[in-house]
């Protein structure tokens, strides 16, 4: 079981994650889990957390294929272990993936065909040239984007963000970019049924709960769990 969370950046895919690894364990299914990008990570670790503190230059001043070459080598690396997990009967369980490659870069382009071929690029590059496996099913968590405004305006703080040394986050800082990495991901998911959308909101349209969150997405991955 190859299982991945994506959503914009705040959007409270760890929280569901760990539902989500609670939830296997108890059902006696043993789980093993990635989060991307792996900062502490060699080469590529440290060359992301400087794109990302703007070390490069500016959110729309670096050529989203050499960012996204960036980001598809932190995950080349960690392809063996992945594929070693899933031969040895584990679930997997990521917080991002290939998907979140195409989401963030892909926002930076017009959308038409310049945005459309920077996807099958990624697309061709991570599962296709760096052999990775393809999951059984990706969630985008859409969240309502006033709630994603309200997090990514505060002061974050926790050890994950130790890669930014004190400064901010050029993608977090972008609030149309991340608009625009919501249509992309609403776009791929209109088009792969591997890629599917979990609604975030209450009846209200604010934020729903994590618990109601969460029911979401095991509706979502019942066809999965009911095979284990």
């Amino acid at each position: 079981m190859f299982i991945v969370l994506e959503g914009l950046d705040g959007a409270g895919k760890s929280t569901q994650i760990r539902l989500l690894r609670r939830l296997l364990s108890e059902r006696g299914v043993e789980s093993e889990y990635i989060h991307f990008p792996r900062f502490d990570a060699p080469v590529y670790g440290e060359l992301i957390a400087r794109f990302l503190r703007g070390g490069f230059g500016g959110v729309n001043e670096v050529d989203p294929y050499l960012v996204a070459l960036l980001f598809a080598g932190d995950r080349a690396d960690a392809g063996p272990q992945i594929r070693r997990w899933i031969a040895a009967g584990k679930a997997v369980v990521l917080d991002r993936f290939v998907y979140s490659n195409v989401g963030f870069q892909c926002a930076k382009l017009p959308a038409g065909e310049e945005r459309d071929r920077l996807m099958r690029w990624i697309l061709d590059l991570e599962f296709v040239h760096n052999g990775l496996p393809r999951p059984d099913l990706s969630l985008f968590l859409d969240v309502p984007f006033s709630f994603t405004e309200r997090k990514l305006s505060g002061i974050r703080e926790g050890d994950d963000r130790d890669y930014l040394q004190g400064g901010r986050d050029i993608h977090e800082d972008a609030l149309d970019l991340q608009r625009r990495v919501r249509e992309v991901y609403l776009e791929a998911a209109a088009s792969d049924p591997r890629l599917r959308v979990v609604d975030c909101s209450d009846a209200a349209g604010d934020m729903e709960t994590p618990e109601g969150i969460f029911s979401k997405i095991r509706d979502a991955l019942a066809p999965i769990l009911t095979t284990r």
